[in-house]
């Protein structure tokens, strides 16, 4: 199982030292980045919260089965897509909203 993260190279290049790899956004467009999670066999993507916001907006990478996509805050502190995206795959789980999330 791969795990990667994604954004600014000052904000996930840590988490290298743990094994996962890194897709730095510099220099690439949102369908750059897009197509770069898809030619991998990453179980896990932990991607920045601005970053993943574009990737919903402008892609389908976000509703696929095989690829779990894992918002998380930038510098800039949570933006609340984190939370929405845990609520939203409660509810498809489950069938019903829980936990008060939203």
């Amino acid at each position: 199982m791969k795990i990667a993260f994604v954004g600014t190279y000052d904000l996930i290049f840590p988490f290298k030292s743990l094994g996962a790899e890194i897709i730095s956004i510099e220099d690439k467009d949102i369908l750059e980045i897009k197509k770069e999670i898809e030619k991998s066999d990453y179980a896990i993507v932990f991607i920045l919260e601005d970053i993943y916001k574009q990737l919903e907006d402008r892609t389908d990478i976000t509703t696929r089965p095989d690829i779990n996509i894992v918002p998380i805050p930038g510098i800039k502190g949570s933006q609340g897509y984190g939370k929405k995206r845990i609520a939203e795959l409660i509810k498809k789980a489950v069938g019903m909203e829980i936990g008060g999330y939203e």
